[in-house]
């Protein structure tokens, strides 16, 4: 080579070549070790949060239909004077008159076979809308709770009062797979939250059937009802309710049972509980951490359960007081 003219050659060497190689795969190691790291905190942010949405969800809607619980309408003037008015061209001389107070049917479901009109009652480890648990042995999840409450339609010329039982309960949705600790692996059930909502059916036959009826029946067919049970919520570890009495004490009986119709030595309580302690565990819809390990889920009445697996739970505790029940029977 002609060293006058070495001056003008430009190039790299393969030594220069290979160190820039190994620097820019150390780069691009370190960018995809942090866009790791960040996207796995992101996920885990998310699954919290969307645990944490369910349960704030879910309590606000049953912290509304608590407080419900007991309601009873009393119709006014202007509500009397409308109903009279619509119906007396309808009706044969003096007119239907609308009183004040509901008129329709107050079941206490002492007698077992009827449905309970009574505005709180909690089942404790009943899966399904039923009165008896539908899960096997050592089930934890979940307690069942109704609500029966009035509520008035003055449009509704055939029957103006209105009555509805909500229910909340769970039920299996499926099986998720799990990891032991021993890396083995292994299947739990899924629940999932359902509502259903009835209302209590006691119409005149006709506009011009100038008398109430005295009879009734729970029916899945008003606008407001659900002919199925909705699933509102899926991935629930455990729903607990807890009623209290005006002290704050818990009601139950020496088994443990809450007030309910079917229970001769707690019906008498049915109208002393003044509020319900309310707790939601949720768990990740995934695996989230990356070692099962046993962890142990306390529930407000004591239950223990291990759940040896890589699910995160969160649970929401709240108290909901009952404000329509006591005094007057509903």
């Amino acid at each position: 080579m002609n060293k006058k003219n070495s001056k003008y050659i430009i190039g790299l060497t393969l030594i220069e070549v290979l160190i820039g190689i190994v620097i820019t795969t150390i780069m691009m190691a370190a960018m995809y070790t942090s866009y790791n790291v960040v996207n796995k905190s992101y996920s885990r942010v998310s699954e919290k949060a969307k645990i944490s949405k369910s349960s704030r969800d879910l309590v606000s809607m049953l912290m509304r239909d608590i407080r419900m619980a007991g309601f009873k309408y009393y119709a006014g003037t202007y509500e009397i004077e409308k109903f009279s008015a619509d119906t007396t061209a309808s009706c044969t001389a003096p007119g239907l008159t609308l009183p004040k107070v509901s008129y329709l049917v107050f079941d206490s479901g002492f007698n077992i076979t009827a449905d309970s009109h009574n505005p709180v009652v909690i089942r404790r480890n009943v899966q399904g809308a039923g009165s008896t648990t539908t899960g096997g042995a050592g089930e934890i999840c979940c307690d069942q709770i109704q609500i029966v409450y009035e509520d008035f339609n003055q449009n509704d010329l055939l029957q103006p009062f209105k009555k509805y039982k909500i229910t909340y309960f769970a039920d299996q949705t499926g099986t998720d797979k799990i990891i032991r600790p021993d890396g083995s692996e292994g299947t739990i059930i899924r629940y999932g939250v359902y509502k259903k909502i009835s209302s209590w059916k006691q119409e005149r036959a006709s506009l011009t059937d100038c008398n109430f009826p005295t009879s009734g029946s729970w029916v899945d067919t008003c606008p407001e009802c659900t002919s199925a049970p909705v699933l509102v919520r899926d991935h629930i570890e455990d729903m607990e309710f807890i009623p209290f009495d005006e002290n704050g004490i818990v009601i139950k009986n020496a088994s443990g049972k809450f007030p309910a119709p079917e229970l001769s030595d707690m019906r008498d309580k049915l109208y002393d509980i003044r509020g319900v302690d309310v707790r939601l565990t949720f768990r990740s819809k995934n695996h989230f951490f990356r070692e099962g390990i046993a962890r142990i889920t306390t529930g407000l009445s004591g239950r223990d359960a291990s759940n040896p697996d890589r699910y995160l739970r969160d649970s929401v505790i709240v108290s909901v007081h009952t404000r329509n029940i006591g005094g007057e029977a509903f």
